[in-house]
């Protein structure tokens, strides 16, 4: 099974304020930086970037990674699932691993559970999930293909996720509060100060 891996990172941001979000530092990198070797620790075997910046696609490409540029980010997640979608589809990917860039404490090793259990196990959709979150990461086969790219407007793949909770495995994250996302900058200093 060929598995792609697509890091999501074309939103723009606004609830941000005047800073990239992406390029906001953490612990001495740019987010972006640190969501990426995420999930290159995970055992995929292509990684895409779907991005909306020349400096967002530059530090996608200097870490390995394909860069599929969003022309048109202001149309939602949905579209850079799509362009995700396609981009794995057509590099021969069986299953597509979609992450966000933005959850900063994300480990390596409950990337590496996610799809190791995706890969061992019989379901055809797995996710992560911790205490109080949970759908993002996840990992689809391509019998879901068709349905991520009809999601429209700024919905990610939680519709896909309900629709089919009998085809779902659920891997808890090795370490409490992985998957609290960074919408503002008091959200992102406060997932850093905590332990």
């Amino acid at each position: 099974m060929r598995l792609g891996a697509v890091l999501l990172a074309a939103g723009l941001s606004r609830r941000f304020g005047e800073e990239d979000k992406l390029l906001a530092d953490v612990q001495g990198e740019p987010m972006l930086s640190r969501a990426i070797r995420t999930l290159r620790a995970s055992d995929a075997d292509v990684f895409f970037a779907v991005v909306s910046t020349e400096r967002t696609a530059e530090i996608a490409r200097e870490k390995g990674l394909l860069a599929v540029c969003n022309k048109a980010p202001q149309e939602g997640l949905s579209r850079s699932i799509a362009l995700g979608v396609q981009a794995a589809r057509a590099r021969g990917c069986d299953a597509v691993l979609l992450a966000a860039a933005d959850q900063p404490r994300l480990t390596e090793a409950s990337m590496r559970a996610l799809v190791g259990a995706f890969r061992e196990g019989t379901r055809t959709i797995a996710c992560l999930a911790d205490e109080t979150h949970s759908g993002n990461p996840a990992i689809f086969a391509s019998i879901y293909f068709e349905e991520l790219l009809a999601l429209r407007g700024d919905r990610g793949a939680k519709a896909v996720l309900r629709a089919h909770e009998d085809a779902l495995r659920v891997v808890c994250c090795a370490l409490p509060g992985e998957l609290a996302d960074a919408d503002d900058p008091q959200a992102l200093r406060a997932l850093l100060q905590e332990p």
